[in-house]
């Protein structure tokens, strides 16, 4: 909830500040409003309104804002024409929407917490993630009556120029496929287990984007974003399936996403395919700690 503060205070603080420094201070609210929009340029101005005020249903809205800043400004028929003091406010604004989207790229997220039979993580808040976009990691080695030991990491991040969670999962789920960044999780699993990184790598496995969780009584029922891969190792043999990595996406208002990943080894193809005993632990502790 933080972010969303930020977001509502920041904007329109530099709306007010744009006002105050670009229009006449003997005018009226009325008039320095559309002087200032006459300065920026209609296009400009109006475009940048628009998407402040759908910044609630649309994800990765301060990207859009700070691309439209750009291209409405390139677009503007006046452009060429204007001269550096009509440029000023224009600078401003885009150089403000910049600065902002980093500042709130900055804000804590919450330390992942776990349900009490999961006892106390081998990691806690762990210093080697990102500073920038705020993150914060911990880990958990649960050796139980599961069909073998499995790690399982919940990573909180912030997710930059985001309010609405609508299909921010989805996305970050792709964008960390793209990139491999996957392999760092499973890299922090083999050390954990005390096994050499170098032995191992991630192959995909198709499947649904998405899967339904729900308990036995439906008291939770929520459709969650699903990554799955397979580990393999060539030693003893070459390409040897040893276990799989889950990876389940969730994102909440204000731009902090959920990652939870389950890595487990020597269970490949086990009845529990979706991790579903875990998530399902996962998600009831987030509901009732809320």
């Amino acid at each position: 909830m933080l972010g969303i503060l930020v977001w509502l205070i920041v904007l329109p603080t530099t709306f007010l500040l744009s006002l105050l420094i670009f229009t006449n201070k003997n005018s009226s609210f009325r008039n320095r409003y559309f002087e200032l929009r006459n300065k920026l340029g209609k296009l400009f101005f109006d475009f940048f309104i628009l998407l402040y005020l759908l910044i609630w249903i649309i994800p990765y809205n301060g990207l859009i804002i700070f691309i439209g800043i750009i291209f409405s400004h390139l677009f503007e028929k006046k452009y060429l024409d204007e001269s550096k003091s009509s440029l000023s406010p224009k600078i401003f604004f885009t150089t403000s929407s910049f600065f902002l989207l980093i500042i709130c790229a900055f804000i804590p997220v919450s330390v992942p917490e776990s349900p009490i039979d999961w006892e106390d993580p081998i990691v806690y808040d762990d210093s080697r993630v990102n500073y920038w976009p705020a993150s914060s990691q911990s880990v958990w080695l649960l050796d139980r009556d599961l069909d073998s030991p499995v790690v399982v990491t919940v990573l909180h991040q912030r997710v930059p120029g985001t309010i609405c969670p609508w299909k921010v999962d989805m996305f970050t789920s792709w964008f960390v496929e793209s990139l491999h960044i996957d392999e760092k999780r499973l890299e922090e699993t083999a050390l954990s287990l005390g096994l050499d990184p170098e032995n191992f790598r991630l192959e995909n496995v198709k499947s649904e984007g998405s899967h339904l969780y729900r308990n036995l009584d439906s008291t939770i029922e929520e459709t969650l974003t699903v990554s799955k891969r397979k580990i393999i190792t060539d030693f003893p043999f070459s390409d040897t399936v040893v276990g799989e990595l889950i990876t389940v996406y969730k994102a909440d208002w204000g731009g902090e996403l959920w990652a939870i990943t389950i890595t487990q080894v020597g269970s490949y193809g086990s009845i529990d395919p979706w991790a579903e005993e875990i998530i399902l632990e996962w998600l009831e502790f987030r509901i009732n700690s809320n």
